[in-house]
């Protein structure tokens, strides 16, 4: 999946000249965590969250906070914010969020701002992804690290006439052995559950009758 399929092109913006309390003010109106700060030919120069903004002002000396509000949103900015392209895979900005601790990512052509992905969107876009959304089971099998065995389990599932919504494969301890998650549209697994088992496989869950 591109970045560009689930990415929000609804951006709210701010300028570097734009003072802290404009900046405020467009994170309440909008109900947003970040703004992104762009010059007169939107390009991203840089961030601004509300870490930023806490940052802004210093909780011993109250008295200065109206003043410091009144400051530029360039002093506190995040300059030259971690960016991605429209064509980016999913995945690869998946990365980006993870090792570099990101919160929220620029979407740019060249450095002009096409668009914005938020921790939110991406966790919301994994959870769809899996199906775990829809009325559905997860089985989980055991198997043997080789060649043909996920095609194996597929054939067996479509012979059941039960849709699969999602195929996962997770490592384990063995790299001779992976465990393979099953996202199938039924609520009432059972069926399948016992034929995997009659054909050998090493079914983990769920388990039922306990």
């Amino acid at each position: 999946m591109l970045i560009e399929q689930i990415m929000n092109t609804h951006c709210v913006t701010v300028q570097p000249t734009n003072s802290i309390a404009h900046a405020e003010e467009l994170m309440k109106k909008h109900n947003i965590r970040h703004l992104i700060v762009t010059n007169a030919k939107r390009e991203v120069v840089g961030l601004v969250g509300l870490k930023e903004l806490q940052s802004a002002f210093s909780v011993f000396h109250p008295e200065r906070i109206e003043y410091d509000r009144q400051n530029a949103v360039s002093s506190i900015m995040i300059v030259n914010p971690v960016t991605a392209h429209p064509l980016d895979f999913l995945e690869d900005a998946a990365v980006l969020f993870y090792e570099q601790r990101l919160t929220c990512l620029p979407i740019v052509r060249g450095r002009r701002l096409v668009g914005v992905l938020t921790e939110t969107d991406l966790l919301r876009t994994f959870v769809q992804l899996t199906g775990a959304l829809e009325p559905s089971s997860q089985i989980e099998v055991r198997v043997e690290n080789t060649a043909g065995t996920l095609a194996k389990i597929a054939t067996l599932l479509a012979k059941t006439n039960v849709n699969i919504l999602n195929v996962l494969v997770y490592p384990t301890d063995d790299p001779y052995v992976r465990i393979v998650a099953f996202r199938v549209q039924t609520m009432n697994p059972i069926r399948i559950i016992e034929k995997l088992k009659k054909e050998g496989f090493d079914v983990l869950g769920p388990e039922f009758g306990r």
